[in-house]
């Protein structure tokens, strides 16, 4: 088994359970705060979420940096980036009151006591900038190749939030203690970053380059206004959903979506296997053309696999909600939002992609267009009893996926056609999501797994492909 292989296992073990605590938690949270704290409490998972992109930018400058650099700057470059995360922290604190306030505007939430939105915002920078120095600790495991440690480290940090949530929750059953108690466990979480670190050579002490902080920095913005996009092109709906529904109505939506997003548990880690082997592949001209070659099937396949996932959801949906019962509130919405979800996770892969070839503008542009296109369907369906929600996702994702195919293709010089095959698994689900919100019940869901029988079908054609064009290879 090759070590690459090793470390994706590795990676994907730990991602694996962090995906189970993270399910775990919600019915938990539901059950102690309710909905309505739920609605707040996925305000700050929103925000907290966001503000680790920044950290993913420096990350991705720094990875992609390393392979054009001599070997004898990159202990500098290490350096350089240290000085990145901690101006970066720096300047977060300063603007702890502006973000506090655009959170209060963008979610008007408030309990009988105080502007809680206010101070979720508070508490979600406080709490990024206290995680900064982990976040380094990973950076640096993805430059060195750590992944074991890194999927370790990732680990212990999920499961002391995972404890300290349930815990307080159960034992407040107040959405003001579990917020303290997200922000307070950062004192253990420096404990275990201590017995990681420890165990890890003593980092070489090198002058900051501020020529490569500034390089880091114009490199990591576009990447930052791309990620900024992306959550913004997803999580408006969110703002949308607290505008016209209120905390409670938004807690329902966000619980159903916080389980439904797990979909994107293999593209939670692009950014740390998929995307420095790119860039790995885009220096070398032989492997390139053989991205060139292969990324047709890649489409294909990404797009048969999520699209499997997505009717085996359709099909299950009815079933589910009956078992249970709160599920049934979704129905008007679910079948649109797993598809846009699905979609979502095949664009994050096309992103990757984007952004090694330093193409973040295109990137940017296809995340206007599609905020665009989900903020014009939410306008034109208002107030359709939430219905609107699963078409804006539906659409806004849509469009994503057709822009970010094509322009990939584009970039690697590869046939147009090929490009429009691997949209084609799309249309099918197209179809399963207009037949499941037209034809309620069983009915729906017979014409879900037919289609995904169509879908397996088209897995085991591709990998068969793909099995001749390897075996033609060794041949020659």
């Amino acid at each position: 088994m090759n070590s690459w292989l090793k470390k994706s296992l590795a990676l994907y073990s730990a991602n694996g359970l962090n995906f189970l605590l993270n399910i775990l938690i919600i019915p938990i949270l539901v059950y102690y705060i309710g909905f309505q704290g739920y609605g707040f409490y996925s305000v700050y998972i929103i925000l907290s979420s966001t503000l680790l992109f920044l950290d993913s930018a420096l990350s991705k400058s720094a990875v992609s940096n390393i392979y054009s650099v001599k070997e004898a700057q990159r202990a500098q470059l290490v350096s350089s980036t240290r000085a990145a995360y901690i101006i970066a922290g720096v300047l977060l604190l300063l603007a702890t009151p502006m973000v506090a306030k655009g959170v209060s505007a963008l979610f008007p939430l408030r309990t009988d006591q105080l502007d809680l939105a206010y101070w979720i915002g508070a508490a979600a920078v406080v709490e990024y900038v206290l995680a900064l120095p982990g976040q380094y600790f990973q950076m640096l495991n993805v430059l060195r190749g750590r992944h074991f440690a890194y999927a370790q480290y990732q680990l212990c940090i999920q499961l002391s939030r995972f404890l300290s949530v349930a815990i307080v929750a159960a034992a407040t059953q107040q959405i003001e203690w579990v917020l303290a108690a997200i922000v307070l466990r950062k004192i253990p979480d420096y404990l275990i970053l201590w017995l990681f670190w420890r165990k890890q050579a003593a980092e070489s002490r090198n002058p900051v380059a501020w020529s490569l902080v500034t390089a880091l920095y114009r490199q990591a913005a576009p990447i930052i206004g791309v990620a900024l996009l992306q959550v913004l092109a997803t999580e408006f709906i969110s703002i949308y959903v607290s505008h016209a529904y209120g905390a409670e109505t938004l807690g329902k939506y966000r619980s159903v979506y916080d389980v439904l997003n797990k979909i994107w548990f293999v593209a939670t880690l692009y950014p740390v296997l998929v995307y420095p082997k790119i860039c790995q592949w885009l220096a070398d001209s032989h492997k390139k053309a053989w991205l060139k070659d292969m990324l047709s099937y890649l489409n294909l396949g990404s797009a048969l696999i999520y699209g499997a996932l997505t009717l085996t959801g359709l099909a299950l949906y009815p079933f589910l909600a009956q078992w249970f019962p709160p599920l049934q509130e979704a129905a008007p919405f679910a079948a649109g939002l797993l598809a846009g979800i699905c979609m979502s996770g095949h664009v994050r892969l096309g992103y990757e992609f984007l952004q090694a070839q330093k193409d973040a503008g295109a990137a940017l542009l296809i995340n206007l267009f599609s905020l665009g296109a989900g903020a014009a369907t939410l306008f034109a369906f208002h107030a359709h009893e939430t219905r609107e929600i699963g078409w804006a996702w539906f659409t806004s994702q849509l469009l994503a996926v057709v822009i970010v195919d094509i322009r990939n293709g584009i970039l690697l010089s590869s046939p147009l056609h090929k490009s429009a095959m691997g949209l084609m698994p799309w249309l099918g689900v197209g179809i399963g999501v207009f037949t499941t919100t037209s034809i309620h019940g069983i009915q729906g869901a017979v014409v879900s797994l037919l289609l995904l029988a169509v879908f397996m079908s088209g897995i085991a054609f591709l990998a068969k492909r793909l099995r001749d064009l390897r075996q033609n290879k060794w041949a020659r």
